[in-house]
């Protein structure tokens, strides 16, 4: 199996997933807005493409509905059919490619001290998520960033 189409597979799923468990409004607020835009397309996408193809088009309604347990299932039929569409597997790189990249960072513990989530010299695009959930905590930082964006 090609790495790259692995990868690539691996990647629409778990752009995909929270697309597909959570609602709209929560989906942008953690997302944004393109981001949405952009899993919307890629799941509309894929129903188009696989409308003919029973086996897929099920994998994609049973994730739909149960994303956690189907997510695997979706990533296999993912690497098959993208290295049989190369025109699919680029419009799904390119969507991920402007979606720009992510980072998630959870911390879970019951006590903390001096604990940051993200510290950054800078960030020019992409998204960044903390979730810290810490019982006792001394000195906790979310996020530490420099310069977001741009430099103008």
């Amino acid at each position: 199996m090609d790495p790259i189409t692995a990868t690539l597979a691996a990647n629409v799923v778990a752009v995909l997933a929270p697309y597909v468990a959570v609602g709209t409004q929560e989906f942008v607020r953690n997302a944004g807005k393109d981001a949405y835009e952009k899993a919307k397309t890629m799941l509309a996408s894929l129903k188009a493409k696989w409308s003919g193809d029973e086996e897929a088009t099920d994998a994609l309604t049973r994730f739909e509905g149960k994303p956690e347990r189907y997510a695997p299932v979706l990533e296999d039929v993912l690497r098959e059919k993208l290295t049989e569409d190369k025109e699919l597997a680029m419009m799904l790189s390119t969507l991920l490619e402007e979606m720009g990249p992510s980072l998630e960072v959870v911390q879970k513990m019951e006590e903390g001290r001096k604990v940051t989530g993200i510290e950054a010299e800078e960030m020019s695009g992409g998204r960044a998520t903390v979730n810290q959930d810490i019982r006792t905590g001394e000195d906790v930082t979310g996020a530490r960033i420099r310069r977001i964006g741009p430099q103008r």
